[in-house]
């Protein structure tokens, strides 16, 4: 064995001993512990929530085809894993006897105000999927625009 043979042995990390496997993981908890289909969420809010998380699998869908800015994806990741869940979380968290006092303070409900919410995320997201749409479809114009070109009579360069 000759002497760097001896150093590798000397500080190798030592073999991991055979042991039982590590017990499997317990299913990832709700965003920030909120429950979307919790009963003190009205109706139609639950309904748009369910649009929106939709709609933002969608939208990181397209993101995974494109060549997507760190920023626009970002902003789709702090919606659904942070912005989302904490408004929710903080209407869920208002005691039902003092939702009145939002309503004399702004002359909305709460849940008004969290529908308006939820719908101004949500336009958000669609403009952020048109804008992913648009290079889609500038792309198929140009490339249906080069076909007509190519492939027409008029071509003289066929």
């Amino acid at each position: 064995m000759g002497l760097f043979d001896s150093l590798r042995k000397m500080f190798a990390a030592p073999e991991p001993e055979a042991g039982p496997a590590p017990a499997a993981s317990p299913p990832p908890a709700p965003a920030h512990g909120v429950d979307y289909d919790d009963e003190r969420v009205p109706t139609p809010a639950r309904k748009k929530i369910a649009a929106i998380l939709t709609a933002l699998e969608d939208v990181a869908t397209m993101m995974d085809r494109e060549q997507v800015q760190a920023v626009s994806r970002t902003e789709i990741e702090l919606m659904r894993d942070e912005h989302l869940p904490k408004l929710v979380k903080s209407y869920i968290d208002i005691p039902p006897a003092h939702r009145a006092e939002i309503f004399r303070k702004t002359g909305k409900s709460a849940s008004f105000i969290l529908e308006e919410s939820l719908d101004t995320m949500k336009a958000r997201i669609d403009e952020i999927a048109r804008n992913l749409a648009q290079h889609d479809l500038d792309a198929f114009s140009s490339n249906a625009a080069f076909i007509s070109r190519r492939y027409s009579d008029g071509d003289p360069f066929r």
